[in-house]
């Protein structure tokens, strides 16, 4: 997560960002409106899901807020959700596919980090070389 030099604001606002790109491409793999904000059953289970599915990524108040929900309705989907598995059908291949999506996305984004890294220190690395050949040669 290319965040490392990034004030506060300007990390949240980049996490919750990413959090909504990670939310609408899940929406779109299980083709459901996700501007819809009604309280059936399946929308209920898909942004249970999708809370869950990122609570090990992102705090509690950066999903609440790229889903719009309150943190404590986020709370409770993580709370519940053992319980979900059991009693809701249709959750637990919901949580599977949005679990998939975003680990695929985030171990992405970890390797663009990584890669942001790498070329920071590289760029570092040659000025520093750039410096010892010149001091080398006077």
């Amino acid at each position: 997560m290319r965040e490392k030099h990034m004030g506060t604001e300007e990390k949240h606002d980049y996490q919750v960002d990413l959090v909504g790109n990670l939310i609408t491409s899940i929406y779109e793999a299980l083709e459901e409106d996700q501007s819809d904000m009604r309280r059936t059953t399946r929308l209920a289970q898909i942004r249970a899901a999708i809370g869950k599915s990122l609570h090990p990524y992102f705090t509690l108040g950066v999903v609440a807020e790229a889903l719009g929900l309150h943190r404590d309705t986020v709370c409770l989907h993580n709370k519940n959700h053992e319980e979900n598995i059991i009693k809701w059908e249709g959750y637990e291949e919901t949580m599977l596919i949005s679990s998939a999506i975003i680990s695929s996305q985030m171990e992405k984004e970890t390797r663009l980090t990584n890669i942001d890294i790498l070329t920071k220190r590289i760029s570092r690395l040659t000025k520093a070389r750039n410096i010892l050949k010149k001091n080398k040669l006077t």
